[in-house]
């Protein structure tokens, strides 16, 4: 019986450790309007994370809006930056980030500003 459980234990154990890293929480979140823009970029995942691409694209004027890149972390649980001024628009953060196990993942947040 013992060593039943410890198998078990053992294969939970290995499973867990091959799943994929997710994204939690971003913010400025998708779909959402904002008359007050939130000061910071936010992004959580639920492990360590590297992010390799972050760019934000002002959508319907098609044009890239300059980031400033130096506060993210090498690998983190948890990205911020903070946030450029923002005219009314509608935008689109894209991202992609290297996960623990050597997989990129990757998403996007659009968003208005009104």
């Amino acid at each position: 019986m013992i060593r039943i459980i410890l198998v078990l234990l053992f294969i939970f154990k290995i499973s867990a450790s091959f799943s994929h890293s997710q994204l939690s929480e971003i913010l400025p979140k998708d779909n959402v309007t904002y008359v007050k823009v939130p000061s910071q970029i936010n992004m959580k995942f639920n492990s360590l994370v590297k992010l390799v691409k972050i760019v934000m694209i002002r959508v319907d004027k098609k044009e890239k809006i300059n980031l400033d890149l130096t506060s993210l972390n090498d690998r983190a649980k948890e990205h911020t930056l903070p946030m450029p001024k923002l005219s009314s628009g509608k935008y689109r953060i894209e991202w992609r980030a290297l996960s623990p196990d050597g997989h990129i993942i990757k998403g996007k947040s659009d968003f208005e500003v009104k």
